[in-house]
């Protein structure tokens, strides 16, 4: 009987390490796949905003992103089962983000009949265009990370990776990332990508003191 379960133990294993060997060509540390190789799903949605689902080599556009600073609190405008939060990225991550999204104005613009219905010129293909990273200045660059707490919840877990409930602030706070390049969201006269948080690990969070 143990040796049976230590059969199945080194085979969950292997298992465990395709997975993670297989996340690892898909994107590694510090490095997003190139735009050229994404495959743009069948258009879904109905009316002004449509959604193309995106992947590569067959798997979700994953990211894994480390020491991240939290400014701000997640915030929503009306979906309260889905905010954005925005995250502090460290300066490795400036290349990968500005040659996603050089290839990414170009292939969009040659698709541009197909996504919008009409030839777009290369102008209004960046006018239209919502990012969701940016870098201004000395400051560093920003990612805006979709939180659910409806279908497909973002999961928490703790620096000694135990899963953890849902923060009630997140301000302040130091996180590792994993998120997904799930689509790309295109409407009458504005197009972007879809990014999603997938797991959220808390590094460090601040101490609040009790005022009395």
């Amino acid at each position: 009987m143990q040796k049976g379960r230590g059969e199945m133990g080194r085979v969950k294993q292997h298992y465990m390490d395709s997975l993670v060997g297989k996340a690892e060509m898909l994107a590694s540390p510090i490095g997003i796949p190139r735009v050229e190789s994404w495959k743009f799903g069948t258009a879904h949605g109905e009316g002004d905003v449509k959604s193309y689902p995106l992947s590569c080599g067959g798997m979700d556009l994953v990211l894994s992103i480390q020491a991240c600073l939290a400014p701000f609190d997640a915030s929503s405008l009306s979906d309260a089962t889905r905010k954005t939060l925005t995250l502090n990225l460290s300066s490795e991550w400036d290349g990968p983000f500005t040659d996603m999204e050089i290839a990414l104005l170009n292939v969009v613009g040659a698709k541009s009949e197909i996504l919008f219905g009409e030839k777009l010129t290369p102008t209004q293909i960046l006018g239209r265009y919502k990012a969701i990273s940016k870098k201004v200045g000395e400051y560093p660059r920003n990612l805006r990370v979709k939180l659910s707490e409806g279908i497909r919840p973002t999961r928490y877990w703790d620096a000694q990776r135990a899963r953890i409930d849902t923060p009630p602030h997140h301000a302040g706070m130091t996180v590792n990332a994993v998120v997904h390049l799930r689509g790309l969201w295109v409407s009458a006269n504005a197009w972007g990508l879809v990014c999603d948080g997938i797991d959220i690990q808390i590094l460090d969070a601040p101490i609040v003191e009790c005022p009395f």
